[in-house]
């Protein structure tokens, strides 16, 4: 038991350290490994209160303003629980802030944006291969791998533009107050 839980422990340690560099003005990291950090700002799908992840993008569509993400710990993730209940979100990446929705894409839109994510960065896909257990092993032939990443959550974040129909979001009102709140370590 002791183990487990230094174990899940470490795990969520590691998995906060991107966003408490974000949050001492240590910013830019991500790029050096050559991917994006979202900053998500969601809305409690119980509380109301906002709450702020960090996640990884394992895809990026500039042309529809769309980043794809994969979650940790599966659907488990506060975080998808959250946007399940309240899919409109704030997004912080590359220092550009803007409204989102976010979209459940499991299935062969996902597996083909991570298996592209993997072939495109191997050390860093068997580094987050090794945490989150998705699949065992990243180095068989494409189609295996797409059929194991089939039943892999992923999730769009698609930018919500200007002229949208979609109101202003309470993520949106929720991380200006995130903004002036101190950080607690």
């Amino acid at each position: 038991m002791a183990a487990a839980l230094t174990s899940g422990s470490l795990r969520r340690a590691v998995f906060r350290v991107p966003l408490l560099l974000h949050r001492a003005g240590i910013r830019g990291v991500e790029r050096v490994l050559g991917i994006d950090w979202l900053v998500l700002t969601t809305m409690g799908r119980r509380s109301g209160r906002p709450h702020v992840v960090m996640v990884d993008a394992v895809g990026h569509d500039p042309a529809s303003e769309t980043y794809y993400v994969q979650p940790a710990n599966g659907r488990r993730a506060d975080w998808v629980r959250n946007v399940a209940a309240h899919p409109d979100v704030t997004v912080e990446v590359r220092g550009r802030r803007f409204e989102a929705r976010v979209d459940d894409v499991t299935g062969p839109e996902g597996a083909e944006v991570v298996l592209h994510f993997i072939r495109a960065h191997p050390i860093y896909a068997r580094i987050v291969v090794w945490f989150v257990r998705y699949v065992e092993r990243v180095d068989v032939p494409d189609e295996d791998l797409r059929r194991a990443l089939a039943t892999t959550p992923v999730f769009a974040v698609r930018a919500v533009r200007p002229n949208s129909t979609s109101t202003r979001s309470h993520a949106t009102r929720a991380a200006s107050r995130c903004a002036r709140r101190p950080v607690r370590w």
